[in-house]
C-alpha cells in the first residue's frame, strides 16, 4: 500500500483550541438565547451550513435567514449545550473542528455530531464551513 500523506499538524496550538471553543459557545449562545445575530455571528459571508434534514446552506445572508425563521418558529422551546470534540489543524490559519451537540426538545432529546472548517483572518477565527448530523 503506497504511503499516504497527513492531512493534520500535530498539536493543536492551546491558544487557538481557546478561540475555537469560544467561537463554538458563541454558536451554543445564540441558539439558547434565540439569537441568530450571534448564532451566525463568527460565519464568513460566503459560509456554507449543511442542517441535520440535508438542507445546505450558502452564504451569510442565507445562514441568518433560516436561522432567524427557525429559532423563532419550531426550535423556539429548545436548548442545546455543543462541546468542542477535537481540533485537528490543518495549518496555522486553517482548522477542522469536530463538535458534539446535546439538545432537548419539551419531547425528546437527541445528539448531533458535526464538523467545522474554521479560518483565521486578521487573527480571529471564522467558519467557513460546517456540516452537523444526527446520531441515529
Amino acid at each position: 500500500m503506497k504511503m499516504r500523506p497527513r492531512a493534520y499538524r500535530l498539536p493543536a496550538d492551546a491558544q487557538d483550541v481557546r478561540h475555537l471553543e469560544e467561537l463554538v459557545a458563541d454558536i451554543e449562545a445564540g441558539f439558547n438565547r434565540k439569537d441568530a445575530a450571534v448564532l451566525d455571528g463568527r460565519f464568513t459571508a460566503d459560509a456554507i451550513l449543511t442542517v441535520p434534514d440535508g438542507t445546505t446552506l450558502r452564504g451569510w445572508d442565507d445562514l441568518f435567514a433560516y436561522h432567524t425563521a427557525r429559532l423563532a418558529g419550531v426550535v423556539r422551546d429548545w436548548s442545546t449545550r455543543i462541546s468542542v470534540l477535537s481540533v485537528s489543524p490543518l495549518s496555522t490559519d486553517i482548522a477542522v473542528v469536530q463538535v458534539e451537540q446535546h439538545t432537548t426538545t419539551p419531547e425528546r432529546a437527541f445528539t448531533n455530531h458535526g464538523t467545522i472548517v474554521a479560518i483565521k483572518k486578521e487573527r480571529r477565527w471564522w467558519i467557513s464551513a460546517m456540516q452537523n448530523t444526527t446520531v441515529v
